[in-house]
């Protein structure tokens, strides 16, 4: 018999509760109350973030790369007015299984895919994997699915630096 992978089911309260508590120890404090916020919530990430830094904020793509019929994606997303890097995320995008509109949008690269799924309003469904540490980086991180038309489309890593003043304000 198979054991699943800690996180595997984030929606699972047990499974989630351990997975916070292997988090922090391996953090050796609590994660702050707005992070967990941020790492649960499935909606539209750059509004809430935006939200939290009482700014602007704008996505920066650091690089793409179309490897037959995945295209792979990096951002970063930082405060505008102060250029505070707030998270960065890795993007795998199956393109045969979104709308040509939707990849057209995120090839143009002026907006992250969670704005571009609200502005086009495509129906969706996110699954969150994983949330994790990544010692490395100091950041806690999260992986989630993206299905479109019940099909996935796109695998999405999310990293939020622990030490950020924003979390504690």
């Amino acid at each position: 018999m198979k054991r699943k992978r800690l996180g595997s089911n984030i929606y699972n309260l047990s499974t989630w509760k351990k997975t916070l508590v292997e988090i922090e120890v391996g953090l050796e404090r609590k994660i702050p109350p707005l992070l967990l916020i941020v790492l649960i919530q499935n909606g539209v990430l750059e509004s809430v973030l935006q939200a939290l830094v009482r700014n602007e904020i704008e996505v920066i793509i650091l690089g793409q790369k179309d490897s037959g019929s995945v295209l792979y994606r990096k951002i970063c997303v930082r405060n505008k007015l102060d250029g505070l890097v707030i998270m960065h995320a890795k993007s795998k995008i199956k393109t045969n299984n979104i709308p040509i509109m939707l990849l057209d949008r995120i090839v143009e690269g002026q907006k992250g895919i969670g704005s571009l799924i609200e502005t086009l309003r495509i129906e969706t469904f996110r699954h969150i994997k994983k949330i994790g540490f990544d010692r490395r980086q100091r950041a806690v991180y999260r992986i989630y699915d993206i299905y479109i038309r019940k099909q996935p489309a796109i695998t999405i890593k999310e990293y939020f630096p622990i030490d950020l003043p924003l979390w504690n304000s």
